[in-house]
């Protein structure tokens, strides 16, 4: 789950600004819901490969031509320097093509994202990076750019019949992206839509029955235990009634049937969220929680995250609902006792689902975004006596090898620390060297990828929100603060993709805070790299992202300010 809040300590109203917006966070989580109903008994990839390779999967090789392009822009022709932008642009795709021919799909994505920056409309390109990404198993990107060809094609009168053929190659690679990534659901929806626009297309016939095929065996798969420890089959009904469910829900005094509880808080969650709380519903879940179910945490059975998923489902966006599971049903308590349970559970367990239980329960906190609400959860005493030590601590050592577990509770942590009349500020402030520590040790072991770069994000974020109180600041310009750290942030700055914008904001943002109000800074090391920054501002300018430029400009115009001191300090010094 993403974090909702980065906080920029300026005097500008425009720059104190979140850095992932609460839309992120609900995003995040549906996808994260989606994707725990379809882990339950998750398929390996790498039963469906293609034999063979298909013709609506093959690049382009036209010649790029404003008619590519969904919006002409007015007076083309008379245009030489539109005329010249399109030419380049159809040269860097005919590169990005021969590249893809050998099989550098890398270096053709180079290319094709080289020519959309002249030609961001042109939905040739598009493809042909979706189908590169393909190639090199990125699909998560290969999905953004089919969705984008789908959004240039939606523009304009006519534009989607016009663009059909290209409309359809969306479609398709963006469901064999889906059903590489196991969302069958979206892969099948997205089958369907190509098939309207070509209803005889072999390659989409073809994907379909391989897609229904695993979608068929995976809901099969998904099973409940009997009381007598006998496998029960688990019908999936889409058109389920969720006041039947819910009613029967309650019913039960064992072998809850969470999956349709799941299904229905889901699909209809303001209205089902509604019926729940007047039926007190939540009374029920909570001795779920509690309950110790040995059976529910076994390493091939994810059934365990269901009551964390349903209460996230019933809390989402509802500060009632919130308020009334922390005061009246004592909510923080149960969370953080459920939590430190089931850390300690999984300690005698290799690679256990019980991290992802663990996350989901972190996510039930980090869904409570209201400053009163999360004010309300760090004043519970447990939550101040207990977090650091048995939840803090523990989940930063399984960095390496539970990454989103990691980021999850980073995010809670940045996300609590927005307010900087925070307590939970005092613990951190009380543990700053070791926590410092423990951040180190993420920086030196998790290299940056697109698996990594969010804990990255999270990290920074969570350190850049501690930045906006003065004592935290002087804590890290501080003579003796470990150089350690700083020799890590900057090493990732320096060589950082500009693919990874969200990390760039977040690392421009950091040093932002770091020198807010502060002329002299104490660290030699801090000195020496803060005087390299400049240097590296006409890199990061290339990205042509709104928030990183603007970043740039306020860190250009501190070290404007401190360009004297900086000198200064650096004579004395020698």
């Amino acid at each position: 789950m993403q974090s909702k809040d980065f906080q920029l300590q300026l005097d500008f109203q425009a720059l104190r600004e979140s850095q992932i917006q609460l839309d992120n966070i609900i995003d995040q989580i549906q996808k994260q819901k989606q994707s725990q109903s379809l882990k339950l008994n998750s398929l390996s990839s790498s039963n469906f490969e293609f034999t063979q390779t298909l013709q609506q999967f093959a690049i382009s090789n036209s010649p790029i031509k404003d008619t590519d392009n969904n919006n002409k822009l007015p007076n083309s022709k008379d245009s030489e320097q539109e005329k010249l932008k399109i030419q380049k642009a159809d040269d860097l795709k005919k590169k990005g093509n021969n590249y893809y021919c050998n099989a550098n799909y890398q270096q053709a994505i180079l290319m094709y994202t080289e020519a959309l920056q002249l030609i961001s409309d042109n939905v040739v390109l598009w493809l042909n990076r979706a189908i590169s990404y393909i190639k090199l198993n990125q699909f998560h990107q290969a999905i953004e750019d089919c969705s984008k060809v789908l959004e240039i094609a939606n523009q304009g009168k006519d534009a989607l019949k016009a663009n059909s053929d290209n409309c359809f190659k969306a479609y398709l690679r963006r469901a064999f992206a889906f059903f590489k990534v196991n969302q069958f659901a979206l892969a099948l929806s997205d089958i369907e839509q190509a098939l309207i626009i070509d209803p005889k297309s072999l390659e989409a016939e073809k994907l379909k029955i391989d897609v229904e095929r695993q979608y068929v065996q995976q809901q099969h798969s998904q099973q409940e235990i009997n009381s007598n420890g006998t496998p029960k089959k688990r019908i999936v009904d889409s058109e389920l009634n969720y006041q039947d469910v819910i009613d029967n829900f309650f019913q039960q005094k064992e072998n809850f049937d969470l999956f349709q509880a799941f299904q229905v808080m889901q699909k209809n969650t303001d209205e089902a969220a509604a019926y729940f709380y007047d039926k007190k519903g939540i009374e029920t879940l909570i001795q779920i929680i509690q309950s110790d179910e040995e059976l529910q945490h076994d390493q091939y059975n994810l059934m365990a995250s269901l009551p964390a998923m349903i209460l996230q489902c019933y809390q989402e966006k509802n500060q009632l609902y919130q308020e009334q599971f922390i005061r009246k049903y004592n909510g923080v308590d149960l969370l953080i006792q459920k939590i430190i349970s089931l850390l300690d559970k999984a300690n005698n367990k290799k690679n256990s689902a019980i991290y992802d239980c663990i996350k989901d329960y972190i996510d039930a906190l980090n869904i409570m975004t209201d400053n009163k609400i999360r004010n309300l959860i760090q004043s519970n005493p447990n939550f101040e006596t207990k977090f650091y030590a048995q939840i803090f601590c523990p989940i930063l050592s399984l960095h390496q090898t539970e990454i989103d577990l990691t980021t999850s509770l980073l995010s809670l942590s940045a996300n609590l620390c927005f307010d900087v009349n925070s307590s939970i500020r005092i613990v951190f402030y009380n543990k700053f060297d070791e926590m410092i520590i423990a951040a180190i040790q993420i920086l030196e072991n998790v290299k940056l990828s697109l698996s990594s770069c969010n804990l990255l994000v999270q990290l920074f974020n969570y350190l850049s929100n501690l930045l906006i109180e003065e004592q935290f600041r002087q804590k890290f310009l501080s003579q003796d603060f470990n150089k350690e750290f700083f020799t890590q942030f900057f090493d990732i700055l320096k060589n950082i993709d500009l693919q990874f914008k969200e990390l760039l904001q977040i690392q421009l943002g950091f040093l932002i805070n770091l020198l807010y109000h502060n002329e002299i800074i104490h660290s030699e090391y801090l000195i020496i790299e803060l005087r390299t920054i400049p240097s590296l501002f006409a890199q990061f300018s290339l990205s042509k992202d709104a928030i990183i430029l603007e970043r740039i400009e306020i860190l250009q115009s501190f070290l404007q300010i401190r360009n004297i001191t900086l000198f200064n300090q650096k004579t004395k010094n020698n």
